[in-house]
């Protein structure tokens, strides 16, 4: 089947290792303060067992240096792996 061949799969690798990481760093960007909470939170008790180490104002600036290397990251892999190609 040509559906199933060696080239669309590592088309789908390509595509999720590139597009992947932008959507989570949009996703992160655009969560409410409630949710950032509890996402530091969760990662306070996990790492510290304590719920409250990390200050929330830290940890948006975190969040958001975080995002921004990742959709940074999601640029140019998807420029490299999936579109120069057709540029050259």
């Amino acid at each position: 089947m040509d559906l199933l061949s060696l080239q669309f799969i590592i088309l789908i690798v390509k595509m999720v290792v590139s597009v992947l990481p932008g959507i989570l760093a949009v996703a992160l960007l655009a969560s409410s303060e409630e949710n950032l909470r509890s996402i530091r939170n969760t990662i306070c008790n996990k790492i510290f067992g304590i719920s409250n180490v990390i200050e929330l104002h830290r940890f948006k600036r975190f969040v958001v240096i975080v995002s921004t290397v990742a959709i940074l990251y999601s640029l140019t892999a998807a420029w490299f792996l999936l579109l120069s190609q057709y540029f050259t």
